[in-house]
């Protein structure tokens, strides 16, 4: 059977014969066609295609598609692409039968077959969002490596810059393993140059400004890769490069708070909070100065779900003489019974400015981003409940005379009630952010918090325990839903921090 050109390639029939690189490989799941292996293939002419092998021939297929590896593909059905974020341009899509055939090619060619598309015309805007593109440049203003809560999941979050040859900036936020790549490769080098080649990434826009992310396990990453356009920025004036990346810090700031959600919404201060008629988000700056200890400081939560869980019973084994110690607990949300489970933080704070005082609860993934430790390791391996209430970690109580800037949900108890507990979405705690946007300096001004506190200084309170007259206020509340901050929205919260490579150099960036 001839070889065809994958531009020629008709639904019309089955019985065709390509020639095709392997690109790159990921599996994906749908409900409507179970779990697949994707394939993105390209031809010697650069022409690519996408391919999909059911479940069904896992067995058959899968290791006959190595990437990198040229292969001679016969018999196959065609199809139509499916409309949103589409790997290639190509008006059809192939799908593996029980009749494919898969076997080496003679045909040797290291091209990586790259469609890259040049920051002016993204933009510009592209002539079709829903394709996957190709985009190189160097990382600049790279952020912290933060932990989110999405659907009810823990991912990992990473904003930063593509910077072109010209100057031009594009901005960036990955996803899952692809900011745990970029943060550990950029932290590894240091200060060096570091360029980027992101490959099938959507374009999209977030909050009016063009933004690159990643479309699940169908892009791809690589670092410096050893091609022509990495050469140009390895290989550019020193000086030129120079003048051409230079940013004020203000410029920095400016741009990462226009890509924080919560910077939309306005500044209160606590008398405002406590008297506010609607349903909202607002921000808060105010120093903690009791931690109220009833509520413990931590629960077990579920890996799957990440409710909290009740424990039912430990069992201990001796093992080839070694002691093996069971804990088994029961998931309201998974109703089922569970032994994976991880310690979080659940922080219930008193808070204060010059207006009033509110109090507050920070669950794991926001107490993480001002608790140095993490529960896990605060705990040292015990899934015991807390025994004695005095006994908080130095870690927690620490909080205690500090001032923060806390995003805050105001919801339908807080304003039937003119107040109770606060959920917190978000904790900025950099002197930077505070001091920054609109009336934040003036709500400082007024404030009898002093400036010092900006630091993370302790203030004159040393008080941990609530006092007993707040904790009355509290006692007729119940214990919070573990996880409510998340039914409204997919929480797009900055809050476990990981120090990047410019944050070691004295170099400030906000969270």
């Amino acid at each position: 059977m001839e070889l065809t050109a994958l531009a020629d390639i008709k639904p019309f029939k089955s019985e065709w014969r390509i020639q095709v690189k392997v690109l790159h490989t990921w599996k994906h799941y749908t409900k409507l066609s179970g779990e697949t292996l994707e394939i993105i293939l390209s031809d010697a002419h650069g022409t690519k295609i996408l391919a999909s092998c059911k479940k069904t021939y896992f067995e058959k297929f899968a290791k006959k598609v190595p990437v990198g590896m040229w292969r001679n593909i016969e018999n196959f059905s065609i199809n139509g692409p499916g409309v949103s974020y589409r790997p290639t341009n190509h008006q059809y899509k192939i799908n593996f039968i029980y009749g494919t055939d898969i076997t080496p090619s003679t045909l040797q060619n290291d091209s990586m077959f790259l469609s890259l598309v040049d920051f002016q015309t993204i933009q510009q805007g592209v002539e079709d969002e829903n394709i996957l593109i190709d985009v190189i440049g160097e990382v600049t203003d790279l952020g912290s490596l933060d932990t989110v809560l999405c659907y009810g999941k823990e991912r990992k979050k990473i904003e930063f810059s593509l910077t072109d040859l010209q100057g031009r900036r594009i901005a960036c936020c990955l996803w899952g393993k692809f900011a745990e790549s970029i943060h550990a490769n950029c932290k590894a080098v240091g200060g060096d140059t570091v360029i980027c080649l992101l490959r099938f990434v959507k374009v999209g826009t977030y909050r009016d400004e063009v933004q690159i992310s990643n479309s699940y396990d169908a892009s791809q990453i690589f670092f410096n890769p050893p091609i022509m356009e990495s050469e140009a920025f390895l290989k550019r004036d020193v000086a030129s490069n120079a003048l051409t990346l230079v940013e004020s810090e203000q410029d920095k700031l400016e741009r990462e708070i226009r890509r924080d959600k919560w910077m939309q919404y306005p500044i209160r201060d606590i008398a405002e909070l406590l008297s506010s008629t609607q349903i909202e988000q607002c921000r808060v700056i105010a120093t903690i100065y009791a931690i109220d200890k009833d509520w413990g400081w931590y629960y077990f939560g579920c890996k799957v779900c990440n409710k909290k869980v009740n424990k039912i019973s430990t069992k201990v084994q001796i093992v080839k003489g070694n002691e093996i110690t069971t804990h088994l607990w029961w998931c309201e949300k998974c109703d089922d019974k569970v032994t994976k489970v991880l310690p979080k933080f659940r922080i219930h704070a008193w808070v204060k400015d010059g207006t009033g005082e509110a109090y507050l609860m920070l669950l794991d993934w926001i107490a993480v981003g001002v608790i140095p430790e993490t529960a896990a390791a605060l705990l040292n391996g015990s899934f015991e409940e807390l025994q004695d209430i005095e006994s908080f970690p130095e870690a927690v109580t620490d909080l205690v005379g500090k001032t923060f800037m806390f995003g805050i949900y105001i919801e339908s108890n807080n304003v039937a009630s003119k107040g109770g507990m606060y959920k917190v979405g978000k904790v900025w705690k950099d002197p930077s952010m505070l001091l920054t946007g609109g009336s934040t300096t003036e709500l400082w001004t007024h404030s009898d918090v002093g400036t010092s506190n900006l630091s993370g200084s302790h203030a004159n309170e040393n008080t941990v325990v609530t006092p007993s007259s707040k904790r009355k206020q509290q006692s007729n509340e119940g214990e919070p839903d573990i996880s409510s901050t998340t039914k409204k929205q997919c929480a797009r919260v900055f809050v476990k921090k990981e120090k990047t490579t410019k944050e070691n150099s004295s170099s400030k960036k906000s969270g």
